[in-house]
């Protein structure tokens, strides 16, 4: 027991070596013990959203000569303003663009409103595979429908209004494996699951917009990158009540359009109960809190300065299960956030998910 123990510390201590971490909302997959850690296929449905910012308007309007352009920046509210794209300089607007997700000094500027936008939804094929009750394996392979809009933009030297990016396609794949660790008493149990996951460049990450320019790499589908996560996760069940922990730390290797996501911390605290409604069914509601904390990314080797920071979730949901079948919903909404810049904010975040458990 004390080698399983300081198994566990290691790997609580892990996420804390790095200060700085970028959120990645699917690292930490565990179901509650109403499933009793069986094997099981899901379907999954993730949907995040995000609208305004601490400041609206210009943030820092850049020094320009020319009169037309300088025309467009002073009136900004009634200017025409460009599709959403971040070009390596100004000279090269129909050669080499490279759509980025906020712009950092490269001819594209943002007057941001109250009217943008942004919307990220998942839906995911989930399978979790059970190995003589102590190991565990699972697989995620999502496909992404990520779309942005922004009211007012301004490209130079041409700029047009009103710019909605939509993406769709497959996302990058899962795997991960976990060792299971069970502490049993009288009335209680205690579960421990340190794991380990690879997340492979499988995903889809050029995808173009209309006007044949690479869409931003932080809203492609999949990242071009491979990624690594060390998770851990705890649970207690007594008689009907339960707590369940977890954690998880992703490090990212440099991607698609030479862009290197940060690396990656999250957690959740979650407290649940279990309700026995006409013996064949089981309802368990859930309360807790989800924190995520973001290094900044980076692109050609410097940091993106409006990307990064931290947020805390809280979050509330219900699990309805009858015999092998289980429906869970979760709904999580910001309570604080601190980001880097002046970036767009947080909202409110929703997940919706299908189970069979199965017995191999």
């Amino acid at each position: 027991m004390k080698k399983h123990a300081l198994i566990i510390m290691l790997l609580l201590a892990l996420p804390f070596f790095n200060k700085e971490a970028k959120a990645c909302d699917s690292c930490n997959f565990f179901e509650y013990s109403l499933l009793e850690n069986r094997s099981y296929i899901g379907l999954f449905y993730r949907h995040r959203a995000f609208g305004g910012y601490d400041q609206y308007g210009y943030a820092s309007p850049p020094p320009v000569t020319n009169s037309y352009l300088a025309n467009a920046f002073q009136n900004g509210a009634t200017a025409k303003y460009s599709p959403n794209a971040r070009v390596q300089g100004v000279d090269q607007v129909n050669q080499d663009m490279i759509v980025m997700h906020e712009p950092e000094g490269t001819g594209l500027y943002v007057n941001k409103t109250d009217q943008d936008w942004e919307t990220y939804q998942t839906v995911e094929l989930r399978g979790n595979f059970m190995f003589k009750n102590k190991w565990n394996f699972t697989f995620l392979l999502p496909y992404e429908s990520n779309k942005v809009h922004y009211e007012k933009m301004l490209e130079l030297p041409n700029p047009v209004q009103d710019t909605t990016i939509s993406v769709h396609g497959w996302g990058d794949l899962t795997l991960a494996a976990d060792r299971i660790f069970y502490v049993y008493h009288k009335k209680s149990r205690h579960t421990f699951r340190p794991g380990l996951a690879i997340v492979a460049p499988t995903g889809q990450s050029r995808k173009v917009a209309n006007n044949g320019s690479l869409i931003d790499p932080i809203i492609q589908p999949g990242t071009g990158s491979w990624s690594y996560v060390a998770r851990f996760n705890y649970q207690l069940f007594y008689t009907k009540t339960g707590l369940n922990a977890g954690f998880s730390f992703k490090e990212s290797s440099e991607g698609a359009q030479n862009y290197q996501f940060g690396n990656s911390l999250n957690a959740s605290l979650t407290g649940f109960y279990q309700i026995i409604v006409n013996k064949d069914w089981l309802l368990v509601p859930n309360i807790g809190a989800y924190f995520e904390q973001a290094q900044k990314d980076t692109w050609e080797g410097e940091k993106q300065t409006l990307t990064g920071g931290k947020v805390l979730f809280a979050q509330g949901g219900l699990d309805i299960n009858r015999k092998d079948f289980t429906f869970s919903f979760l709904w999580q909404n910001p309570l604080h956030q601190n980001l880097n810049g002046n970036q767009i904010h947080h909202g409110n975040r929703l997940s919706i998910g299908f189970i069979k458990a199965f017995k191999l």
